[in-house]
């Protein structure tokens, strides 16, 4: 029995509706759903079973959705290109912006009355909790639909949505803050309802610390490796890009897909990849070794002595990085500088053979002769380190093949 939870974020939560398409393809129900913020607005969706629905909100949401302000103002504003003549309007919604105390989120409410159907969540027979804060008493309240008086599921979710500079949310003579500065990931909610399986879907790339130990619980964590961008973000084309990533994020978290920034399957052992780091280019080891001051060492030695923990160190992946950690890594880096489709799953030896085929590295002055034991001057030098690696890697693959 699995319970979901899901992290308040704002605009990145579009995350979580790729995280819920991804989850409901492998036909994985959950019978419990904790959320905060925008992770209780979609906790809503997903208790409703809503997919379709979810995804084409988010694949169409705009600014003015949330918001009271014009989109084209506001991609003005994202992208620092305010004009003269914008002037005026802005000044007219930073005078509405403190009269109301926040952004005025009437959009934001119309949309929640569109699509969140109280009736039948709290007949859905699925646990549904959020969190909010009470500012009139200074006080946390965590929720179950018990908890919540008919006809007032809406109002408190946008309570449990009430972000620092959006209009404070008001029920009968309460003020609400948003959710986050409580529990921005309430797995304590269901864990109070007996849950034990858990899938906690993150917003930030930083992992659990409270529940990552604690032995009763089999917590499935879900989270990007970059940044799903500003939490205000509401244009379609980040949305989009989220979704995708949330989807495929997932497929990796279940299915054990290879990769950080893409998605690989079957691939090989690590003795394959000890292989290929063996199959380097030889002229261009011989010159990497010159400019680190390695002179006389046979080459083995040279490439897994002193080659591949400078490489695991430079790739940030640490010491018990395997040969194809630092292989992947490798691939992925030359995938993401030539433009390689990133949403999509390959096999390893085609993604392999489309990476080698699309790399061409630009032509770059060599290393300095100065490197040679200079490790300030090495990191200085990082990224034209891993080209220069790159490409005597690459080349020595190529040779393999013929």
């Amino acid at each position: 029995m699995y319970g979901i939870v899901l992290e308040g974020g704002g605009a990145r939560g579009a995350y979580q509706v790729g995280v819920w398409k991804a989850l409901n393809e492998l036909g994985i129900d959950f019978k419990g759903v904790a959320g905060t913020s925008v992770g209780a607005l979609n906790g809503a969706m997903m208790v409703q079973k809503d997919l379709e629905q979810a995804l084409e909100v988010w694949s169409e949401i705009t600014p003015s959705k949330i918001i009271n302000i014009d989109d084209k103002l506001f991609e003005k504003l994202k992208n620092r290109k305010i004009s003269a003549e914008d002037t005026t309007t802005l000044i007219q919604y930073i005078k509405a912006f403190f009269h109301n105390r926040g952004l005025d989120t009437t959009p934001l409410h119309s949309l929640l009355n569109r699509y969140i159907d109280e009736k039948r969540i709290r007949n859905a027979g699925i646990e549904f909790g959020f969190v909010t804060m009470s500012l009139t008493e200074l006080a946390p309240l965590k929720l179950f639909l018990s908890d919540i008086p008919e006809g007032k599921l809406i109002d408190y979710l946008l309570a449990s949505a009430s972000l620092p500079f959006f209009q404070r949310q008001r029920i009968d003579n309460n003020t609400f803050l948003d959710g986050g500065v409580v529990d921005n990931l309430p797995i304590s909610l269901l864990v109070e309802k007996g849950f034990q399986n858990i899938i906690a879907v993150r917003l930030v790339r930083k992992g659990l610390k409270k529940w990552k130990n604690c032995s009763e619980l089999n917590i499935t964590l879900i989270k990007p490796n970059e940044s799903l961008g500003n939490m205000v973000d509401f244009t379609k084309e980040r949305a989009i890009k989220n979704i995708e990533l949330g989807y495929y994020d997932t497929l990796r978290a279940f299915k054990g897909y290879q990769g950080s920034r893409y998605y690989i399957d079957a691939c090989p052992d690590d003795d394959y990849f000890l292989y290929i780091l063996l199959q380097m280019d030889r002229t261009g080891l011989n010159r990497m070794g010159k400019q680190l001051g390695i002179r006389d060492m046979p080459e083995k030695r040279f490439i897994l002595e002193k080659l591949v923990p400078l490489l695991a160190d430079m790739l940030s992946l640490g010491r018990t990085a395997s040969y194809r950690d630092i292989l992947i890594t490798i691939l992925e880096r030359a995938a993401a500088k030539t433009a390689v489709n990133r949403f999509q799953l390959y096999e390893y030896k085609k993604f392999e053979e489309i990476v080698i085929e699309s790399y061409h590295p630009k032509n770059q002055a060599p290393l300095p002769a100065i490197l040679k034991g200079n490790e300030l001057l090495l990191r200085a030098k990082k990224e034209q380190f891993l080209d220069e690696i790159t490409e005597i890697l690459f080349n020595g693959m190529k040779q393999s093949y013929s």
